[in-house]
């Protein structure tokens, strides 16, 4: 196990957890990574999940939407008399495995920022604020790991299932290789490193969705 410490903050969600979430997050409560939509499908915030109990989650929620998120939630808490509150848990990823660890105690990271932006890259998972940003459409990030199209309604659905079922996303956050891209593509890419396996910088970047 080799850990990486993420800087985001864990929220704890309890009080009727299962309902709220279920019905104002964009993907199902049993998957590792979720997000809060506006109605318009937009991302307010992407995030990963731990489900406590059936009362109670974690959520771990990139710092710099953290203030988007309490502000997007606030009237559907109380309507649902939801209790949010943050908590000092710290975030870790272990690289080996990809999953989540939330510890009270303070751990340094195991691992460089270049062998975790690697393990990203090579797990297609971007971050909130260094390769996309809040108000992004879904679908153009990454819909397998942000939406469900079973687990029933939820807040931003209906533009979310129309662009799925009638159309396409305009353009999609890939994993390329940069002398694979154009000037303006190269210009525009983000987490780029180089691949030690064939020695080419690499990243992620939005293209045209054909």
């Amino acid at each position: 196990m080799r850990l990486y410490k993420l800087s985001d903050t864990v929220l704890n969600i309890k009080g009727h957890a299962t309902t709220f979430l279920g019905g104002l997050s964009s993907n199902g409560l049993d998957q590792s990574f979720n997000a809060f939509l506006n109605q318009h499908g937009r991302i307010v915030a992407t995030f990963r999940q731990q489900k406590v109990s059936d009362d109670a989650f974690f959520i771990v929620v990139p710092s710099v939407a953290i203030e988007s998120v309490l502000g997007h939630v606030d009237r559907y808490a109380k309507l649902s008399h939801t209790q949010i509150q943050s908590t000092p848990l710290k975030a870790y990823i272990d690289v080996d495995t990809g999953g989540l660890w939330l510890k009270a105690q303070d751990v340094p990271s195991q691992v460089s920022e270049e062998e975790f932006t690697l393990f990203r890259l090579q797990k297609n998972i971007p971050l909130l604020g260094v390769d996309y940003h809040a108000d992004e459409f879904i679908l153009n990030v990454n819909e397998d790991m942000y939406v469900s199209y079973t687990k029933g309604c939820f807040l931003g659905q209906e533009p979310v299932a129309k662009v799925h079922n009638r159309s396409k996303p305009t353009r999609k956050l890939v994993v390329k290789y940069e002398d694979e891209c154009s000037d303006e593509e190269k210009a525009k890419m983000t987490s780029k490193i180089l691949d030690p396996q064939t020695r080419r910088v690499k990243g992620f970047v939005f293209v045209g969705n054909k």
